[in-house]
């Protein structure tokens, strides 16, 4: 998938979900409800424009026929991604997103997402966060080079737009921690 591709097929989730789903807004529901809305729109969306073969999934926490861990040799914790693209039982992984509600960009879900790209080989990975009755922000990270890219993003219920903020900023992981990189101006 193309990164615009990625970007317009969130812009129709968070168009669908702020056009026909306000009451969520409205009585202040989990953030699951709002992850749940925004996969059938995801999916609906991309069956009618991309390949078939992938799914949009919740809570997904197998890789391959596996239990998705943390590490390899963690045999006691899991891992679920709230939504994810990906073709079941295979390693072909298009997007890793984590929804958290009232957070910042500066979470514990930015990390997952940076590790789910980094070791996981996802293509994209995504953070939803600060979702509102008028909007929110997203997060979409990608690696090239060994660098993880950062870009954010915010959608409008508005004007119906999900734009670009900015805001980029770049990664790597140092020592098990993820620490800020140079972008491409050296800064």
């Amino acid at each position: 998938m193309e990164y615009n591709e990625l970007v317009r097929l969130w812009e129709y989730a968070f168009q669908m979900l702020y056009e026909k789903d306000i009451a969520l807004f409205e009585t202040d529901v989990q953030e699951r409800s709002i992850a749940g809305r925004l996969a059938i729109y995801l999916q609906h969306k991309y069956d009618g424009g991309f390949k078939k073969d992938a799914c949009v999934d919740l809570e997904y926490n197998r890789e391959g026929n596996d239990i998705k861990r943390p590490h390899p040799e963690d045999v006691n914790g899991w891992i679920a991604p709230d939504i994810l693209l990906h073709v079941r039982k295979t390693k072909n992984n298009i997007f890793y997103c984590e929804v958290k509600k009232k957070s910042t960009k500066a979470n514990e879900d930015s990390n997952r997402v940076k590790n789910a790209i980094r070791e996981r080989k996802y293509q994209y990975g995504l953070n939803l966060y600060d979702i509102r009755k008028n909007g929110a922000r997203l997060s979409v990270f990608d690696e090239y080079d060994g660098t993880i890219r950062q870009v954010e993003y915010v959608y409008d219920k508005y004007s119906k737009a999900l734009n670009k903020t900015n805001i980029t900023q770049y990664w790597v992981k140092s020592n098990e921690k993820w620490i800020p990189a140079m972008n491409e101006k050296g800064l």
